[in-house]
């Protein structure tokens, strides 16, 4: 039977085969996908913030936790499994405005969500993953199943139900 693999807040995961990467509850957050279709291999990074320099002062940094460290520590891992960036395609989805300020959505700066989603297709530029499809933005939350077999990323929402991409 496929395992649900949960990636949780500031992690990230990988799943083979008929196994699927599962997380919840991104409002702001962004969920950065990358697929493998000939090895049939699968990650997830669950990422709640857009930059890590403000938090360099410290030794240990998450690197799950920020767009601008997430990608590189994921294709390292799948690198020493063998697995080359070359032949991997992403899927973003996320970065909703979830804050709103007198019946406005904040915007500018304020919207952690918006700069979520630009600094992981920054990222995704700078390794030149191929960005093949995204849901982001908006002001609904979403939860999304990744399958590793087919490379289908599952969206749900609360507001507009589930949808494939």
């Amino acid at each position: 039977m496929p395992d649900k693999i949960k990636v949780g807040m500031a992690d990230w995961k990988i799943a083979r085969n008929q196994d699927s990467l599962v997380t919840f509850g991104l409002g702001s957050c962004v969920a950065l996908t990358l697929w493998d279709a000939k090895e049939k291999i699968a990650a997830m990074a669950h990422i709640m913030l857009p930059d890590s320099k403000l938090v360099r002062y410290r030794q240990e940094v998450n690197a799950a936790k920020f767009a601008d460290t997430a990608l590189i520590t994921m294709l390292a891992e799948l690198n020493k499994l063998g697995v080359s960036k070359d032949r991997f395609q992403a899927k973003v989805v996320g970065g909703a405005n979830m804050f709103t300020f007198v019946g406005k959505a904040i915007g500018g700066n304020m919207n952690i969500g918006q700069r979520n989603v630009l600094a992981v297709k920054e990222e995704l530029l700078r390794y030149t993953i191929p960005l093949v499809s995204e849901d982001t933005c908006g002001t609904s939350g979403r939860s999304v199943e990744f399958y590793a077999d087919s490379g289908v990323l599952r969206i749900r929402t609360a507001m507009f139900g589930e949808r494939d991409i």
